[in-house]
């Protein structure tokens, strides 16, 4: 069995893109059949942002409201592709899903300096596999981070820095229940080319 961790996480001015690149830092690529849904709390410092996310079989969606109005972000492995859908405007963008993502994907990195299972807990209602991973990286050079892995999903639920000053939590998990029509672009949105200035930084970190 693959062994989830976390990746580095970078503080971000522009707030729709720093959320855009918060999907990307907790796909759980290696997550097969598993269907939820829940409430998620990024606590960053003194700030807290909620946002809903889905899974289904791999695939996944976000939805979160700021001060620029709301934004659905629909990754798809199965099609190499993530859709950035501006209900406002009623447009999507599509990018490449490449291998390599800002912060890479929710498992240990290969640079990793140490990993290492640490402990059970029981995190919002699920028993959870505690990993400890060690990163290069930040201001001295060394990074340390928390994930906990529900042991019946298989996906990380909660992860923490070891500053403790910014954290990302799965509250109110519902399994099932989820159509396929969420993890697709709405109907009658038109497809647009023109990038946005979080896209274009979004694909320069995949580059």
């Amino acid at each position: 069995m693959n062994r989830p961790a976390v990746c580095p996480v970078k503080p971000l001015r522009n707030r729709r893109y720093w959320w855009i690149l918060l999907i990307l830092l907790v796909i759980p690529g290696w997550a097969g059949a598993v269907e939820f849904s829940a409430q998620m709390m990024v606590k960053d410092g003194d700030k807290a942002m909620p946002g809903k996310i889905y899974f289904q079989n791999g695939k996944m969606r976000q939805e979160f409201v700021d001060e620029e109005g709301r934004t659905i972000t629909i990754v798809r492995p199965d099609k190499k592709v993530i859709w950035v859908i501006m209900p406002q405007e009623r447009t999507y963008l599509e990018m490449p899903l490449k291998t390599r993502l800002p912060g890479q994907f929710i498992q240990i990195p290969p640079d990793a300096i140490g990993k290492r299972v640490v402990g059970t807990e029981t995190v919002n209602g699920y028993v959870a596999d505690r990993y400890e991973v060690t990163l290069k990286g930040g201001d001295t050079g060394v990074m340390k981070q928390t994930v906990w892995v529900a042991k019946k999903l298989q996906v990380p639920i909660k992860m923490v820095t070891a500053r403790r000053d910014f954290s990302i939590e799965y509250r109110g998990i519902k399994e099932g229940g989820l159509v396929a029509s969420l993890f697709e672009p709405p109907r009658g949105f038109v497809k647009t080319t023109s990038p946005t200035s979080f896209t274009v930084k979004m694909m320069k970190e995949m580059e």
